[in-house]
């Protein structure tokens, strides 16, 4: 059914068109025909031609007109909620026609004097509505009603098309505009409030909003959310900015963007409701702006348990598996989904029901951080029982290990995370001389754990430009709490190191990057390891946050002599070794490692198993590497 502002329009359009065309008969009917020229008497009779327009012209336009403006309908809504003059709503109408009525194409073709060009150009349309006082601009403007609204495309010059977007012809041919498709899942619990709040605030008070928080706050999801309670479809594509605006404009859906389209979109206060969702550094650019939070750990432990009682695990499995999930994992809902399916599709696959180790292995895989960027990812090739430490050493990595996994039953069921607004997080700090094993004691860590290990890359985190490495910084920390990653902090006195008194700029941002890292190592909630071996030089600020700070020493003769036990592999062919005697030397587990790694390469050339000789000379080279006096034993 023809919308009826349309059909007015058009009856307008015919009487403005119809004496336009009469007129230009009737100026070419007055060239007397007096064979050669007088056609090009008749083109130039029709130049600067005025058109008029009679009492009885001007009566039925204006009655067209009046309907055009008083009918109820979609073409009417467009223009009332865009504030479109008649002229403007006649371009419109003129734009539609053309496509929709071929009649009406042939006719522009005749005014034109041109049968192909069968369309609506400004110039044409000021010419024939002139005589009935329409203003109608010689081209459309970038920033006028029309184009930046999003009801005609941009660039039509005074001659060329004009054509509406494809927005706007679903508009008014009354489609629904081609929305993103919505996911099935029953919304988040914890969304509920706030989508209803903004819900009622957009109602109220349309405008931009953007959505800001850390990955894992869940602002897509909520802006679905809000779409819904509006009874607004969700477009979330990248289509042009005018053709979103007209969409919120006229309330037919709601614009989901991410935050990084914010400055292009160039949203305006009267532009309509439009949700954008991004990280804690974009800026709004004119939006308000709605800070979002991770699900805290009591939120992701009951979508936890939710998704693997849907998957099929037994009540207590589940209630044991999101207890250690969600201690563990900073996941959104949409993410603990996305594992719980993962670990099922992985099990189908292997003929089995899914574990809770495959859900684990799954949300180890699952986030798609941005880590890489800063840190390198370690394979653990070492667990705790492979070290050679001293008891209390061991200890304590024991403890370490238990803080970590067992969050869930200490800071949850028994009720410390209330009492520890910051501090949830365990840092630790390995201190001692090179070689004694720290490195891989934060590998067997993570081992135990199953977590994974990231060692923080100086070079990508380090700027010399003011604020970006505490940007850097932000990343790791940020994706490494979302993602359940162990953080390692080698030779951590180059960024933990002490403050200084200010002397000039450089001394200031360097001490505002350390203010930085006290503050978010004290909010971090998951595990980071801090290795040095001059603990002096770290600022004692951070000593006070560390939950252990433990001591690898030197190895004594026993640890040596375990250290060589263990350095050369059951298939390495050794020959009378005297373990004793190479424990005598005072050295720690890497050179002692390396000591045995050059004694096989030696007896190799010589091709014979490795004896006291080829360790000899092998021995000698690590002293010389560590500036120590060698003397054979």
């Amino acid at each position: 059914m023809n919308d009826p502002g349309l059909v007015a329009a058009l009856d307008a359009l015919h009487v403005a068109f119809g004496g336009y065309l009469a007129r230009l008969r009737e100026t070419w009917a007055a060239v007397p025909d007096d064979g050669a020229g007088s056609d090009v008497a008749r083109l130039l009779a029709g130049v600067g031609m005025a058109p008029v327009a009679s009492d009885d012209d001007r009566a039925a336009f204006a009655k067209a007109v009046d309907a055009m403006t008083t009918a109820d309908g979609r073409f009417a809504r467009l223009g009332d909620v865009l504030a479109l003059d008649v002229g403007e709503r006649l371009v419109v109408a003129a734009a539609w026609w053309a496509d929709a009525d071929p009649q009406l194409a042939v006719v522009l073709g005749c005014a034109h004097d041109d049968g192909g060009r069968r369309y609506a150009s400004a110039s044409l349309l000021r010419l024939v509505l002139a005589p009935f006082d329409v203003a109608v601009p010689p081209a459309l403007p970038p920033d006028g009603a029309l184009v930046r609204g999003g009801v005609v495309e941009d660039g039509a010059g005074p001659d060329r098309p004009l054509r509406l977007t494809p927005t706007a012809l679903r508009v008014l041919a009354g489609l629904p505009p081609l929305a993103t498709p919505q996911p099935s899942e029953e919304p988040v619990p914890r969304h509920a409030e706030p989508a209803e709040r903004l819900a009622l605030r957009l109602a109220a008070d349309p405008r931009a909003v953007l959505l800001r928080g850390p990955r894992g706050a869940g602002g897509h999801a909520l802006a679905r959310a809000v779409a819904a309670l509006l009874g607004r479809p969700a477009v979330e594509d990248a289509r042009p900015a005018p053709e979103l605006r007209l969409l919120a404009r006229l309330e037919a859906a709601l614009p989901v963007v991410e935050a990084a389209r914010l400055e292009e979109l160039a949203w305006a206060p009267g532009d309509g409701a439009l949700l954008a969702y991004g990280g804690p550094a974009d800026a709004p650019y004119g939006a308000h702006v709605v800070e979002l939070r991770r699900p805290d750990p009591a939120a992701r432990r009951a979508h936890w348990t939710a998704a693997l009682r849907a998957a099929g695990f037994a009540e207590a499995a589940a209630a044991d598996g999101a207890a250690r999930l969600g201690a563990r994992f900073a996941f959104a809902e949409e993410e603990i989904d996305r594992a719980v399916a993962s670990a099922a599709l992985d099990a189908a696959w292997a003929g089995r029901t899914p574990a809770l180790d495959d859900v684990w292995q799954a949300a180890r895989r699952q986030p798609e951080h941005e880590l890489n960027r800063v840190a390198s990812l370690v394979a653990p090739a070492f667990t705790l029982d492979d070290l050679v430490l001293p008891p209390d050493v061991r200890a304590q990595l024991d403890e370490v290990v238990a803080h970590v996994a067992l969050q869930d039953v200490v800071l949850d069921d028994w009720g410390f995370r209330r009492r520890l607004p910051r501090g949830q997080g365990v840092a630790v700090l390995f201190g001692g001389p090179s070689g004694t094993g720290k490195t891989l004691a934060a590998e067997a860590v993570a081992a135990a754990l199953g977590q994974d290990l990231y060692r923080i890359d100086l070079s990508s985190v380090v700027s010399k430009y003011i604020g970006e490495t505490e940007k850097n910084l932000a990343v790791a920390f940020d994706e490494a709490e979302r993602a359940a990653a162990v953080l390692f902090f080698d030779e951590c006195d180059s960024l933990f190191g002490k403050r200084t008194e200010q002397h000039d700029a450089h001394d200031r941002w360097a001490n505002l990057e350390v203010n930085y890292l006290l503050q978010r190592v004290e909010t971090f909630t998951g595990l980071v390891i801090l290795a040095t071996n001059r603990r002096a030089a770290l600022d004692e600020a951070f000593l006070r946050r560390l939950r252990f700070s433990i001591r690898f020493e030197l190895p004594d003769a026993e640890l040596r002599r375990e250290l060589w036990r263990r350095a050369f592999p059951g298939a390495a062919p050794t020959d009378d070794l005297d373990l004793d005697a190479l424990a005598a030397g005072e050295l720690a587990g890497g050179p002692i490692q390396q000591a045995a790694l050059s004694a096989a390469f030696l007896a190799a050339m010589d091709g014979a198993a490795v004896g006291p000789a080829h360790v000899d000379r092998a021995l000698r080279r690590e002293y010389e590497k560590l500036g120590k006096a060698w003397s054979a034993r």
